[in-house]
């Protein structure tokens, strides 16, 4: 044991390297450990289906394997049911850490409304444009009599005009009513009828 320790005490390069060796495996071993508590490798779930459930009955899911959830998004859908869940994140059937927050989208209890915005002479394209990127979809096109071709003059629904700012669900079905521009007056052709030329015999 003393020559052990001698040989030690006079390789003082040899003796550090042996020692920093140690040190460096046994905080290995130590963060190794504490990474696999920390992160939870070993905890995982399977993701459950809670597609087409009420949120108080996916509530209940989660509960059951120690997931957390949040809903981030709606959508309205007048055939299914108000409150359901239409879509889920994570998947069905993947596996998850237990306390993951799973991400949830609900058909919504009413349709979404948005505010006409000004699009009164504005020309045709721009106006839908505006329409759609506040979500309106259903838009249809009427055109009357106007000096003034492709402008907006007017923005009906359900057979009434509405103003901007009027806010009303996106779900409804928009008519713009656009001028075409005054038609050109006819004119009446007019034929001339040519006599036959006199055939002077001599």
């Amino acid at each position: 044991m003393n020559k052990f320790c001698n040989f030690f005490k006079s390789h003082r390069i040899i003796s550090n390297l042996l020692l920093m060796l140690i040190v460096s495996f046994i905080l290995f071993i130590v963060l190794n450990v504490w990474l696999n508590t920390y992160t939870r490798h070993n905890d995982l779930t399977t993701m459950p289906s809670v597609k087409y459930l009420t949120v108080d009955e996916a509530a209940e899911v989660f509960a059951r394997h120690n997931l957390q959830y949040e809903i981030i998004d709606s959508v309205f859908n007048d055939r299914a049911t108000p409150g359901m869940i239409v879509e889920q994140i994570p998947a069905a059937d993947t596996k998850v850490k237990e306390e993951r927050t799973i991400y949830l989208t609900i058909n919504a209890y009413s349709p979404k409304t948005a505010k006409i915005p000004t699009i009164i002479n504005t020309s045709i394209r721009q106006a839908e444009a505006q329409l759609k990127s506040v979500g309106f979809r259903n838009i249809d096109i009427r055109y009357k009599p106007s000096p003034y071709k492709g402008l907006v003059l007017d923005v009906k629904h359900d057979g009434h005009s509405i103003t901007e700012n009027e806010r009303i669900a996106t779900t409804s079905r928009i008519t713009l009513i656009v001028g075409e521009g005054e038609k050109e007056p006819e004119t009446d052709s007019v034929t001339t009828e040519v006599p036959d030329e006199e055939i002077i015999v001599w």
